[in-house]
């Protein structure tokens, strides 16, 4: 995908997260149907992150597009999360933030989960198959997103954390 295409789709880190957590909860976030605000999950995790590594800088804003928790003084990214529970969606989020860089002229290929409640880390790398999978990840986002209606819910256990637990269940 072109830097171009990247740029006129205007996927977020967000985004790539909740693809790979529920199609429903992606299309109701990308159609500003946002329940986050009424999270006590979302406030923890927002909590964690204030608290957590206090020395970095934290809260890096690129294009409206991903959020990098902090880059550390070796150049490494790194995202901080609060559980394992999504880890799959963790590391597509981050190898998404690796790739908007890469368009963007930044060649860093290395970025590291942190999991500071479980004192653990994951580290990824962006590899050409890992770009493939990114791609493939913006694709399925802007097709779930298109649709004229949201996906149907499908309950999972991520569903009883879930900000948007009450619209779709109730």
């Amino acid at each position: 995908m072109e830097t171009s295409t990247l740029t006129q789709a205007r996927i977020t880190g967000t985004q790539i997260n909740y693809l790979f957590v529920c199609t429903r909860k992606l299309w109701l976030f990308s159609h500003h149907i946002e329940m986050e605000h009424t999270s006590d999950y979302v406030a923890m995790g927002e909590l964690l992150h204030e608290e957590s590594y206090a020395r970095e800088k934290k809260g890096i804003q690129i294009d409206d597009m991903i959020h990098i928790d902090f880059i550390d003084k070796d150049g490494i990214l790194h995202d901080v999360k609060s559980s394992q529970s999504m880890e799959l969606a963790h590391e597509m989020q981050l190898l998404y933030y690796l790739y908007v860089l890469k368009q963007k002229g930044l060649p860093n290929r290395i970025g590291v989960i942190n999991y500071p409640r479980q004192r653990r880390k994951t580290e990824v790398e962006l590899t050409p198959e890992k770009e493939q999978e990114v791609e493939s990840a913006m694709k399925k986002v802007t097709e779930v997103i298109s649709l004229p209606v949201p996906p149907n819910a499908e309950f999972s256990k991520l569903c009883k954390s879930c900000s948007y637990m009450e619209l779709c269940w109730s």
